[in-house]
């Protein structure tokens, strides 16, 4: 595939932050400027109609009064302009932070980025075998969410990455269009940062959506928030006028409250629920906007967009009108101004019924709209990647068994310090087989293959000059350990662990297995025995995988299988007294180890 990054080198991206951070800041100190100007006429303004009314008061003149209403109508104007000012300034500053964030990310500092911890899952295929999810792990390396489901979102492609063809060439797609459309995505982020989420802030509305309406399935409540209002409206406009008396007015508007007050303890109910929500539903109409306004051409990106109108209706559109509601609820927060509403408009009850006729509306679309905009914001992660790591590469999808990756690396290693080897298989089953001394590299050779093989089947870019792969279901065996709580020992839970593999390697599912050492908790014979008969098993159950191992013997099994089994190895020198490791596999089985000159040159033996 294609990959359109511009000849663009690690230098220029750092360059470009580094402008877009000044840029930012100076606009701020300007926004900053206007701000204290503003604040300063909006005080002194307050103070000359406080002044303009005491004259007015005192003198009854009416030019006194008309200047008194004027310099309130300004007082008023200016805290208006004041808070969209506030919300510029707010976003110029996410903009700042945004690239503060991705310079120290390019020099390998991920710390400000969410490390997805909540998304592990326990006894996962792969995830804790290779780093997902945690401090320093892959995840915090991507992601670059600013919504919760756009969180959730990228977990879950990690978690669960793709098997077939057509879905990650799209992702692959989408992440290309996006990825050079900086200003677009930065702009998308610090929207995305103009309210802080919670894990639970959408609950309200899913729980919302399964309660049975309390006004609006019933016809009678669509004629009494009509004639409610008529009624008190017409007595405050008698009474005005003398035609009625205050007795009549007060019992028309108590009568008015005691109904509102009736429902009261559930509405209130629903509004603790509600409550100040509206400012989040608003960042969303914000974001559902951007991507409703934007021409994209990649075909994902376009269904995201289709999946953003219902009936002709845009979904910004509709959350704007669900937030206004909120927003009319919320006045009941002031209690003179409640009690006002209620008496004369059943305004609690009104509003409880728009949204329910909201509700009735748009509820079944809710859901689709959340995780539309979710995946869009995972997409964005994927494209900031392939961004910022302009020698990594998208790679190729074979159609048949094959599976051939030069210069690959370490995607959490620094590019210049980790050292570049190739993988290559072209027939399933097959096994290679990495034999080696501690610490020469065999551990993270695996894992750099586990790992840009599950980046390559979320549609990501990959640590490694090229790649061509067929996607299969990634299972490792890489870090088992003893179970305290379940009483169970490292040996029995690795077992366990091969049991699951071969398991489902036997109900006929595809798989490229890692195993890092196995059977480490038995003795040396055993071990042997048993690392070769798994082995032959994965063999005869067509499987494709890497091993390592310090067991040498087990790379005699290459001569009985020489089309399936390759030995290759990572191989320790000692030069000048002095262990030296060059990280590059080799092919064959492993002829030196290190332990021994280890243990000597420590001086633990003799």
């Amino acid at each position: 595939m294609n990959n359109t990054k511009q000849n663009r080198d690690i230098d220029q991206i750092k360059a470009q932050y580094h402008d877009f951070i000044i840029k930012y800041s100076n606009q701020k100190a300007a926004l900053d400027k206007r701000s204290f100007l503003i604040s300063m006429a909006r005080f002194i303004s307050f103070i000359l109609s406080l002044i303009s009314f005491y004259f007015a008061i005192k003198g009854e003149q009416p030019t006194m009064w008309v200047l008194a209403i004027a310099l309130l109508l300004l007082f008023v104007g200016l805290m208006q302009a004041h808070s969209k000012l506030f919300k510029k300034r707010s976003f110029l500053s996410n903009l700042i932070l945004i690239n503060e964030h991705e310079l120290l990310s390019m020099d390998g500092d991920n710390s400000n980025f969410d490390d997805g911890e909540q998304f592990e899952i326990d006894y996962h295929d792969f995830s804790l075998d290779l780093d997902i999810f945690g401090k320093q792990s892959i995840y915090q390396m991507v992601n670059r969410t600013k919504t919760t489901n756009g969180a959730k979102m990228l977990a879950a492609w990690f978690n669960s990455p793709l098997l077939d063809k057509g879905s990650i060439l799209k992702r692959q797609k989408a992440s290309i269009e996006l990825s050079e459309l900086i200003d677009y995505r930065q702009t998308f982020a610090a929207k995305g940062m103009s309210v802080e989420e919670k894990a639970d802030d959408f609950d309200f509305l899913n729980d919302w959506q399964n309660q049975s309406n309390m006004f609006f399935s019933k016809t009678i409540f669509k004629v009494l928030i009509i004639l409610f209002p008529i009624i008190n409206l017409t007595n405050i406009f008698l009474y005005s006028f003398d035609i009625i008396g205050g007795k009549v007015l007060a019992l028309s508007l108590v009568s008015t409250l005691i109904f509102v007050g009736f429902y009261q303890k559930k509405i209130h109910k629903i509004h603790q629920r509600l409550s100040k929500r509206s400012q989040l539903l608003n960042k969303y109409v914000s974001l559902f906007k951007q991507i409703e306004d934007m021409e994209f051409s990649s075909d994902l990106l376009k269904e995201i967009q289709e999946k953003l109108n219902i009936d002709s209706k845009k979904s910004s559109t509709a959350i704007k009108d669900l937030s206004r509601i909120l927003s009319a609820l919320d006045s009941r927060l002031n209690v003179i101004v409640g009690v006002i509403l209620n008496a004369i408009f059943i305004w609690d009850i009104r509003q409880i019924y728009r949204m329910e006729a909201w509700k009735d509306k748009y509820a079944a679309n809710f859901d689709e709209w959340f995780k539309a905009i979710g995946e869009f914001d995972a997409i964005i992660s994927l494209s900031n990647l392939n961004y910022n790591r302009p020698r990594w590469n998208y790679a190729i999808i074979a159609d048949d068994n094959k599976w051939e990756v030069k210069g690959m690396r370490h995607p959490l290693m620094a590019y210049n310090e980790c050292v570049a080897n190739d993988f290559c298989v072209n027939i399933m089953p097959f096994i290679k087989v990495v034999t080696g001394a501690n610490m020469a590299g065999k551990s993270t050779y695996l894992r750099s293959v586990g790992s840009n093989l599950v980046l390559a089947m979320i549609g990501a870019v990959v640590n490694a000059d090229a790649m061509i792969f067929s996607p299969l279901q990634i299972v490792s065996s890489l870090r088992t350990s003893d179970s305290l709580m379940s009483g169970e020992s490292y040996f029995y839970a690795e077992i366990k662990r091969l049991q699951m593999i071969v398991d489902r390697l036997r109900k006929g599912e595809r798989m490229f297995v890692l195993l890092d050492e196995i059977l480490k908790g038995t003795n040396s014979n055993d071990k042997e025995q048993g690392s070769r008969s798994l082995l032959e098993q994965l063999i005869k159950l067509n499987t494709i995988g890497v091993i390592a191992t310090h067991d040498l013997s087990l790379g005699n099994l290459s001569s009985l299988y020489p089309k399936f089994i390759q030995n290759q190895c990572f191989e320790v020198d000692i030069i000048d007294d002095q262990l030296s490791f060059d990280y590059k596999i080799r092919d064959g089985i492993a002829q030196n180890m290190n332990a021994s000159f280890l243990l000597k040159k420590m001086g633990i033996v003799e």
